[in-house]
C-alpha cells in the first residue's frame, strides 16, 4: 500500500523525500482520524483521498513560494524523470493532473477513480480523454 501511495504522491514534486514525507503524513492524519472513517471496505480509497488532498495543497504552497521547477530532483522514477512529459503533467490544470497521476502512476481503473474523487466514471473518461488530448498538444 506504501508503493502505491508513494506512486501517487511522487509526481506532484519529483522528489522522493518529498513524496514519502507526504505518504507518512497521510497514514499519520488518516491514524488521528480512523473513527471518522464509516466502512472499512473504503480504507485505501479514503487513505488516497488524503494523501491527494496533501500533495495538492502542498503542491500550491510550493509553487507560489518557490515555483515547481525549482524543487529538488530525484532518479527514483527515471522513466518520469527523463521525460518531457513530467513538465506537460505538471503544467495540466489539477482536475486533469489528479486523473492521469491516478491512472497511470497509481495504477487504478476508471471506476476505481470515478469512486476516489467521487465522481461518475464518464465524467473520469471525458476528462482523462480531455487530459490525453491536452498533454499531446502540449507534447507536439
Amino acid at each position: 500500500m506504501r508503493e502505491k501511495l508513494y506512486r501517487i504522491a511522487y509526481p506532484y514534486f519529483n522528489s522522493e523525500s518529498m513524496a514519502v514525507d507526504m505518504v507518512d503524513e497521510a497514514i499519520y492524519r488518516a491514524y488521528i482520524k480512523r473513527r471518522q472513517l464509516k466502512n472499512e471496505a473504503y480504507m485505501e480509497t479514503w487513505l488516497i483521498r488524503i494523501l491527494m488532498n496533501l500533495c495538492m495543497s502542498k503542491y500550491k504552497k510550493f509553487k507560489r513560494q518557490t515555483g515547481i521547477e525549482e524543487l529538488p530532483e530525484s532518479a527514483t522514477y527515471a522513466d518520469y524523470e527523463n521525460l518531457p512529459l513530467k513538465d506537460a503533467i505538471n503544467r495540466l490544470p489539477e482536475q486533469y493532473r489528479q486523473l492521469i497521476i491516478l491512472k497511470y502512476f497509481g495504477g487504478y481503473t476508471v471506476a476505481e477513480i470515478g469512486k476516489m474523487l467521487e465522481i461518475p466514471q464518464g465524467t473520469v473518461a471525458t476528462r482523462m480523454r480531455k487530459a490525453l488530448s491536452l498533454l499531446r498538444l502540449d507534447l507536439s
